[in-house]
């Protein structure tokens, strides 16, 4: 959106809503609590070799979660971060777990 003021003159100059520090505050805040939380799932297998590691990726948003697996050619729509840890059991001999980015824990 741009407002554009009127001089004296007639002249039409367009100005930013972004130049109003005010507006600027409200979409950063707005920004902040809408941005997404990032988490891995790390696997953790049983050996030999006992293993962990980074499976997949996801961010959760207000609609729901993305994962996108490491390796490539996996990506998924969920309803939330948990359920994609039944894609990374490996028929029972992994362990997954959701990590969450900044260590915020379990929503």
């Amino acid at each position: 959106m741009t407002v554009t003021l009127v001089d004296d003159e007639g002249g039409a100059k367009p100005v930013s809503l972004f130049d109003d520090p005010k507006v600027v505050r409200e979409v950063q805040e707005f920004v902040d609590d809408q941005a997404p939380r990032v988490f891995a799932v790390v696997q953790e297998t049983f050996g030999p070799p006992e293993d962990l590691q980074i499976v997949a990726w996801g961010i959760t948003t207000k609609k729901g979660v993305e994962v996108i697996g490491v390796h490539g050619g996996m990506r998924m729509g969920l309803q939330s971060a948990e359920n994609a840890l039944i894609f990374f059991r490996a028929g029972g001999t992994a362990i997954p777990r959701i990590f969450w980015v900044g260590g915020k824990g379990v929503e």
